[in-house]
């Protein structure tokens, strides 16, 4: 029988990089095999809409949740929705599109589960959305970090002055701390991407990244493989284990030749359970103008975990059809 999508959920404030994370993921697993979803298309209003009421897109009241909420459960039992299309450029809606159903690839005489990746400011602020997701990411880089990066993106791609852009961010801090950050509790992952001591704003690639894994996640080897591996070299990537999580620290500052190493022990990991993966352009931020490794590391620990977790899910039936 065809199975269910795996369902993976991306939440963060504006700036954090989820459409980066969420991109590289489809990538990973190959875009045929992924359907990408932004919740931000949801708006109930367009730009000049929401400034007559003052209200911002953070808040959910300025979204149709219950949309969002009857769309996220027919992608999870593998139906086909019509999402809306909110256009960040002109700040007004688009037609919306038609999103097919979610079904199972054929590989190599076997049905592999769709990843179903969806990412904006409200994905895990609803909990009818939550129950749905096998897997839930949360995204906060230093907040300093994360205005750098919504300024250079917006100004760049949708047209606004900085000034524009950081008053923008003043006005919205308010939903941002009562609506948006508070999801953070309700993630299995959690990454945070953030400047180390002697940081170069002039070379992004160099961040370092802590990636907390709380223990609601399944008991996997990979800690034990990345801990037998930096053994020897603890300042370049730190294993932390908490009381409630495994905290996961990578240093921008590694060489390529380590880089490499670790991402072909992570990678070896999910080529246990994966048909069909695609590595190039991990890693890539700004519209491929540069590479980071702790970036790529991300998103093959979230890969990792993605792919064993929905192997687990086939093997107890958890995804077939009724």
């Amino acid at each position: 029988m065809p199975h269910r999508p795996f369902m993976l959920g991306i939440a963060g404030d504006s700036g954090v990089g989820k459409t980066t994370i969420s991109s590289g993921i489809a990538r990973l697993l190959g875009q045929e095999r992924t359907t990408n979803i932004c919740v931000d298309d949801y708006h109930k209003y367009d730009r000049k809409q929401r400034a007559e009421l003052q209200i911002t897109p953070l808040n959910p009241a300025c979204n149709y949740m219950d949309i969002m909420e009857q769309h996220v459960r027919l992608l999870a039992m593998g139906e086909p929705i019509l999402k809306p299309v909110y256009n960040h450029s002109t700040g007004s809606f688009d037609p919306p599109q038609y999103i097919p159903p979610p079904r199972a690839v054929q590989d190599n005489n076997r049905l592999i589960p769709r990843a179903v990746v969806l990412e904006g400011l409200l994905t895990l602020y609803s909990q009818p959305m939550r129950e749905r997701y096998h897997l839930k990411v949360y995204l906060e880089p230093e907040e300093d970090l994360r205005r750098e990066w919504k300024v250079k993106r917006d100004v760049s791609k949708r047209g606004y002055t900085p000034e524009q852009v950081v008053a923008d961010i003043e006005r919205r801090m308010p939903d941002s701390k009562a609506y948006i950050w508070p999801q953070k509790e309700y993630a299995d992952i959690v990454v945070r991407f953030y400047r180390p001591q002697g940081y170069d704003p002039e070379k992004p690639s160099t961040l370092s990244v802590r990636i907390t894994l709380k223990r609601s996640l399944p008991k996997l080897d990979l800690t034990e493989v990345l801990h037998s591996a930096y053994e020897d070299e603890p300042s370049v990537i730190r294993l932390e284990a908490r009381k409630e999580a495994d905290v996961l620290d990578i240093s921008g500052g590694m060489e390529p030749e380590r880089a490499a190493v670790f991402e072909r022990l992570i990678w070896e990991q999910i080529g246990q359970h994966a048909e069909h993966f695609n590595p190039e352009l991990i890693g890539t931020f700004w519209d491929k103008g540069g590479q980071s490794y702790p970036l790529a590391l991300t998103q093959l620990v979230i890969a990792y975990y993605l792919v064993h977790m929905r192997e687990q899910a086939i093997q107890k039936g958890a995804l077939a059809y009724a």
